[in-house]
């Protein structure tokens, strides 16, 4: 028969009884194409007989990808597709989509929406023609559209992550788990896309409601590398920096405050918390520290170094859950940090990750978050906040013991870049990271805690953890808070290993500095065994050194900030930060 004398209604009859007609699949296509085939752009001339074409393309489709048919019925129909797909199906389908007739363009979508997903579901590949028209769509619509259609997917999303991420869910899938865990993957690429989305336009909340799933994604059979991710994408959702690797501009400064947002981080902060306080961690696996192009990794505590991907995501995970908690409104003296860190601290120890048992405890944050910048300065700044937030709660308490005193942090992470000023103002001009906001929450801590940051000093330069509170120090310690001040003596701590970011001791001044302190270091250790009061007397000396080569970074610091604003080189105003670090050089004076 020919192609030209068969009705599309009957067609449609032999499609739906599972047969086939008895043209080719050639020329039953060739008569499709030519029916979408309009002869002026945005108009057609036989509007029902287009729209009967596309329904039966979207019907074949769907009865394809069902796999509905039967076998020899099968293969002829994907013939025809293949063959309209020859015949630049798709063109035509675009082209339809500025029809004037409404329901031309809406069958036209509703085809075109039914091919690509077959495509998909088939050969694993995404027709180049169309992704290329929904980025111009993207590019020239505007803003509400983009609003309307994700949040048009808000309420798919509860029913993937059901079908997905739940334990349950995965169990008739363990002969497939190569292909789920492809899935899966690609299901977090798309809940970071609608994370990046809902910072800048404020829709698609599922994708923090539904966290739990995240979270569950540890206890199931899926590979290693999907539970990264998984840990990846809930700690950008949590810190707001969702699709920085791939987003155009900078993520913070794109970011929109929207109360609703506030409110779902709220909701997954909490289930941080109790899921951690469940026991959460015990599932969480840890490998040991991939080596690549044939290289291997200096061994650590433990005997090998650890996936740090995984423990500084998990670490920020739970650190910044217990600050967005304690910030939420009645939540201030009901959150116990001490519990959920010293579970970390723990978590870490089991780990292998912690520097040694002599170092100091709070060591662990540049141990931990010494290969990223960014979440290192992100975790410092929290655990400025949980400091705060222990001593408002209990006025005592070993907070060096479970790694929570913001001034061994400060101390260490100065330690590690060779109290180089110069590292402190890239910092600061960088927008890579939160180090503006962490250098002012800490600035005003040690303006209103400088007894506590003395105290630090001796504690950090011993290398060993107090066993009690450096933030509350005795009085035989406070008569001694005036001698930090005194001049330095050209001496440092070298007693415990010090993990540094990049080796910036490499000026003369460094050098000189350097050689002073492993002099006087070594002169310790001989005379620690014949004199043990004379040796107290030198660790005295060190923690002045110590004292002292903080404040002179930060008053060079604040030197090269004038130097800069005064002559229009600073990218902001930096008229705050002066007057804090202005604040501290008055607080040592006083103290002096």
């Amino acid at each position: 028969m020919d192609a030209s004398g068969l009705d599309f209604q009957t067609l449609f009859s032999l499609l739906n009884a599972g047969a086939s007609p008895s043209v080719s699949s050639e020329d039953l296509a060739s008569r499709i194409s030519s029916r979408l085939s309009p002869p002026t752009a945005g108009s057609v001339t036989d509007t029902d007989g287009v729209c009967l074409c596309l329904t039966l393309c979207e019907r074949i489709t769907a009865r394809l990808s069902a796999q509905s048919l039967p076998q020899d019925v099968s293969v002829y129909y994907e013939a025809v597709m293949g063959s309209l797909g020859e015949m630049s199906l798709m063109e035509k389908l675009i082209s339809l989509l500025d029809c004037q007739e409404q329901l031309v363009s809406h069958l036209s979508a509703k085809c075109m929406s039914a091919y690509v997903i077959s495509d998909v579901c088939m050969t694993g590949s995404i027709s180049s023609l169309w992704r290329h028209t929904c980025a111009e769509v993207f590019h020239r619509s505007d803003p509400d559209v983009l609003r309307k259609l994700l949040a048009a997917l808000d309420a798919s999303l509860s029913c993937l992550h059901t079908s997905l991420l739940s334990r349950d869910s995965m169990k008739p899938h363990q002969a497939q788990m190569t292909k789920l865990n492809r899935t899966m993957c690609a299901f977090f690429d798309l809940l970071e896309v609608l994370s990046a989305a809902r910072m800048r336009c404020g829709v698609c909340s599922s994708v923090f409601v539904e966290s739990r799933g995240l979270l569950d994604v540890m206890r199931c059979d899926a590979e290693y590398f999907v539970k990264k991710r998984a840990l990846l994408l809930l700690k950008r959702s949590l810190v707001r920096r969702a699709g920085e690797d791939w987003a155009l501009g900078d993520v913070r400064s794109a970011s929109r405050e929207d109360d609703g947002l506030n409110e779902d981080v709220r909701v997954v902060a909490d289930v941080v918390l109790r899921e951690v306080k469940a026991g959460w961690l015990q599932d969480v696996p840890v490998k040991d520290q991939p080596s690549f192009f044939g290289g291997n990794c200096d061994a650590g505590v433990g005997g090998a170094w650890k996936d740090g991907v995984m423990l500084r995501a998990l670490s920020l995970i739970l650190l910044k859950s217990l600050e967005i908690s304690i910030q939420s409104p009645g939540e201030r003296g009901k959150v116990d940090v001490q519990l959920y860190l010293s579970e970390l601290m723990s978590f870490l120890r089991r780990h292998g990750t912690l520097m040694s048992p002599d170092a100091h405890s709070c060591s662990w944050v540049t141990s931990v978050f010494a290969e990223q910048d960014d979440d290192m300065i992100e975790s410092s700044k929290a655990l400025i906040l949980l400091y705060l937030q222990h001593k408002h709660r209990s006025s005592s308490g070993p907070v060096c013991l479970w790694g929570c005193n913001p001034h061994c942090h400060f101390i260490s992470f100065l330690r590690s870049i060779s109290f180089d000023r110069t590292v402190l103002l890239d910092f600061l001009i960088s927008t890579e990271t939160c180090f503006l906001e962490y250098c002012v929450r800490y600035l005003k801590l040690l303006r209103d805690d400088w007894t506590g940051f003395c105290t630090s000093c001796s504690h950090v330069g011993d290398g060993n953890a107090p066993a009690s509170d450096t933030s509350e120090t005795p009085e035989s310690a406070q008569t001694d808070v005036t001698a930090f001040s005194r001049p330095s003596t050209g001496s440092d701590v070298t007693a415990s290993p010090v993990l540094r970011l990049v080796d910036y001791g490499s000026s003369d001044e460094s050098e000189e500095e350097e050689s002073g302190c492993d002099h006087h270091t070594n002169r310790n250790v001989r005379n620690s065994e014949g004199d043990l009061g004379r040796t107290e007397v030198e660790s005295t000396d060190v923690s002045e050194c110590l004292f002292d080569k903080v404040l002179v970074c930060l008053e060079e610091l604040k030197m090269a900030i004038t130097r800069l604003h005064n002559r229009g080189l600073f990218p902001y105003n930096p008229a705050s930060l002066l007057k804090l670090l202005n604040d501290v050089e008055v607080k040592k004076s006083l103290v002096g």
